[in-house]
């Protein structure tokens, strides 16, 4: 019995080191973006009667969804939302349920919008013999990396907010993010970086040279920040982003994504949407125009700020 209780305690001890040091990358990863783009205080309110930016928030997920769904969008309404009023889109790969629709309406301070992706496959030029697993898994990630800035139900706008189920906002937003990616001119926001696994992306790097010898100098990027002595794959947590979808329409965002779309490592390796999107901001954009929001708190699975 002894043994047993000696062993249970060892794996205790190796679990916490382990949570230790998820946090501490996790720290350390978000220190180091910090060093790129700095926190800047937010503007005064809008002017009385001034119109709010063509803003909203997205979900792509799935009925089965609903309970972790309703979880984000009562933190996201209570932190929020409540005040302001802006729309939600719930994009997926199948029709939502009535159910599913009652559910989410029910939450939502404002508009509520549902549509079907069309175009939820894997690329003609795709082997799917050599996709070694989840293969809707890998279009979704493809979906979030590129294609999603084009869905009609998302054409209206100018900012979107992505939402992942499940994951919590716990912290009261006193301004209003949309109005600041606006009025800073800002393209892109995030909270969390991370550090990826090398087995996950054995050729991203090198792919990614090969775009950047194919194609002149984009000016006052910040791939400093992706290179110590060498490739550190630092990235953007996608989970919860802000994004002008000017910058992801824009040309040179979408010859980028779609030289990467077609090194196959979305579906050959396990590149994902945060892969590609930290790579195009950090090519493509300039310090000024990245923002962390430090202040927002926000936390899914064991990553948070």
């Amino acid at each position: 019995m002894a043994f047993v209780y000696r062993r249970i305690y060892r794996i205790l001890v190796l679990l916490g080191l382990l949570l230790v040091f998820v946090l501490w990358r996790n720290r350390h990863t978000a220190e180091k973006a910090s060093e790129v783009v700095r926190y800047t205080p937010p503007l005064p309110p809008l002017p009385t009667g001034s119109a709010q930016p063509q803003s909203c928030f997205v979900f792509i997920t799935r009925s089965m969804s609903l309970t972790k769904v309703r979880r984000t969008m009562f933190d996201v309404e209570k932190r929020f939302n409540e005040r302001y009023h802006y729309p939600y889109v719930f994009l997926g790969e199948n029709h939502f349920s009535d159910a599913f629709k009652e559910g989410v309406t029910k939450m939502a301070s404002s508009p509520v919008h549902f549509a079907l992706i069309e175009d939820w496959q894997e690329p003609e030029w795709i082997d799917t013999d050599r996709v070694n697993d989840r293969i809707g898994f890998r279009n979704m990630l493809r979906y979030w990396s590129g294609p999603f800035a084009y869905h009609p139900a998302i054409q209206p706008y100018r900012y979107i907010w992505r939402l992942e189920p499940g994951s919590h906002y716990t912290c009261d937003f006193e301004y209003d993010p949309f109005v600041e990616m606006k009025h800073r001119q800002l393209k892109y926001g995030f909270a969390i970086s991370i550090q990826e696994i090398p087995s996950a992306v054995p050729s991203l790097w090198q792919s990614f040279e090969q775009y950047i010898a194919q194609h002149s100098s984009r000016g006052n990027s910040t791939l400093d920040w992706l290179v110590d002595a060498d490739f550190n794959r630092c990235q953007f947590l996608t989970n919860f982003e802000l994004i002008d979808l000017d910058f992801m329409r824009s040309t040179e965002y979408q010859e980028l994504f779609n030289f990467m779309d077609k090194q196959g490592g979305i579906y050959y390796e396990q590149w994902s949407d945060a892969s590609i999107r930290s790579l195009a901001v950090a090519l493509l954009l300039s310090r000024k125009q990245v923002w962390w929001l430090a202040d927002a708190g926000y936390s899914h699975d064991l990553l948070s700020n």
